[in-house]
């Protein structure tokens, strides 16, 4: 699309401030920035905050520090809708004065009547003009009104392109007199975002494709103001396993959950580039990767499902390119964990040693912490009832006698290795049945990393501490 190649390239954010990031705006939020970096652009965040009751500074202070997380930034200060009332107010007056918008007196009272005759003749409501040719002088001063839109449509549907949709048709007996200013002088969605949209110089409005019976309104609007109207994108949205609406059981949660449940920012942004679009094959890629192929035209035109366990895994590669630093750093900022004083009896080394030794078998940063934590602290409890599942019943007496084959041994994992190997053959035991009892004994668990990197680690006083406590309980 030659569209894609204008230098001058400028497209924007808008998030309310009403709530915390969730994926689908960090998704979107996401396209539009790739979108100004691949174009040598300008990305640019708008806070739509002229719901005095619903927004929160609280809100508009985690919708940022989420972007900066993801690596989203705006490249110039951000606009809030709020400090421009005075602004709408003046466009408003200024469609009056042209021709193109009323003050319609119609209470709330009476336009819900009007609403309940049609429903009850099962037509769809459109407000019925009352007021569009309405004199002045017919009516009472100081009585409250709101300013509408004049719709002047001549063809049966609206039809308009979308860069990713292609052509969409609305059929114009949809689209009626909407109110642009409200009588308490608020602004509505659909005339405050064309106000400030031109003013931002905004070229291409890339978002969700819940906007499209939106979009009509505001090229009307952008027309009858005698503005140049932008290349329109609607990104499809982002479906649950099932092909339904995503919902918070499949993973339409903050990004803050996400941080805090110990998934990398970057592999967010990998997994949710993929949803919707693709280049090739290609499943992994760098942020420097996403900027040079992203374009429009590979957003697919239908829903992408959410795969948790695709988003898992993605995660998982992230993490297991990390430095100890990296992981360090992550547990502290994104888990808010200082696992440095939780672990103050390890050194330095013991501490790696310990995530590396994990960090190859977890999928979040939140599991990496909690397996090594579980190994660190003696288990609390044993499934004493799985463990007579699997292993032999004279698991006290091998135990027992492991114990006194390890007291006089070197610590250290290949000889704990061939110590035990020794034992096996020796007693006719599987290799694997011990060293799962081992596990168990060691960990509580019956799964997990090398049982002799685990033993080498913990030192032969704990390890011969926690198999005389399992030896004591059985």
């Amino acid at each position: 699309m030659k569209s894609e190649n204008n230098s001058q390239v400028r497209v924007r954010f808008a998030p309310s401030p009403t709530g915390h990031l969730h994926i689908g705006s960090l998704r979107t939020a996401l396209f539009n920035w790739l979108f100004a970096r691949h174009n040598g652009g300008t990305f640019l965040v708008r806070i739509e905050d002229t719901d005095a009751v619903r927004s929160k500074k609280e809100y508009e202070d985690s919708l940022m520090q989420s972007l900066l997380w993801s690596g989203i930034m705006s490249d110039e200060p951000l606009m809030h809708q709020h400090a421009r009332l005075s602004v709408y107010q003046a466009v408003a007056d200024q469609l009056i004065a042209a021709g193109h918008a009323y003050k319609c007196y119609c209470s709330e009272e009476e336009l819900q009547k009007k609403r309940e005759r049609v429903i009850a003749r099962s037509d769809t409501y459109q407000y019925d003009r009352t007021c569009r040719t309405l004199e002045p002088a017919a009516v009472s001063a100081g009585k409250p009104y709101v300013i509408r839109f004049k719709v002047q449509i001549d063809e049966v549907d609206f039809v308009f392109k979308d860069l990713i949709k292609h052509e969409v048709t609305i059929p114009a007996g949809q689209i009626d007199d909407f109110v642009i200013l409200r009588s308490d002088g608020t602004v509505t969605y659909n005339f405050a975002v064309v106000v400030d949209d031109h003013e931002m110089a905004i070229t291409h409005i890339i978002r969700g494709e819940e906007h499209l019976f939106n979009t009509p309104k505001q090229i009307l609007l952008y027309q009858a103001l005698g503005h140049v109207v932008p290349l329109f994108a609607h990104i499809p949205l982002i479906l649950g396993p099932s092909g339904q609406k995503l919902s918070k059981r499949d993973g339409a949660t903050s990004v803050v959950e996400y941080k805090k449940e110990g998934y990398l920012a970057a592999a967010l942004c990998n997994y949710l580039v993929r949803l919707g679009w693709a280049h090739g094959d290609q499943e992994l890629f760098s942020q420097q990767e996403m900027i040079q192929y992203f374009s429009l035209e590979h957003i697919h035109a239908s829903g992408a499902k959410f795969d948790i366990e695709k988003l898992k895994w993605l995660n998982g590669c992230y993490i297991k390119k990390l430095t100890v630093e990296d992981i360090l750093h992550h547990f502290t900022v994104d888990l808010e964990k200082d696992f440095v004083a939780v672990t103050s009896d390890w050194t330095p080394a013991q501490r790696a040693a310990w995530i590396m030794l994990y960090q190859d078998r977890v999928s979040t940063l939140k599991e990496l912490y909690d397996y090594v934590l579980r190994v660190y602290f003696l288990p609390v409890s044993y499934d004493w009832e799985n463990l007579r599942k699997l292993i032999a019943k004279d698991a006290v007496i091998i135990l027992q006698l492991l114990q006194q084959e390890l007291t006089h041994l070197e610590f250290e994992k290949i000889k704990i290795n061939e110590k035990v190997k020794a034992f096996c053959k020796s007693h006719d035991y599987k290799m694997s049945d011990i060293t799962q009892l081992l596990r168990f004994a060691i960990t509580g668990s019956l799964s997990g990393p090398s049982v002799f990197e685990m033993m080498a680690l913990l030192g032969k006083q704990e390890i011969h501490k926690r198999i005389s406590l399992v030896i004591a309980e059985m």
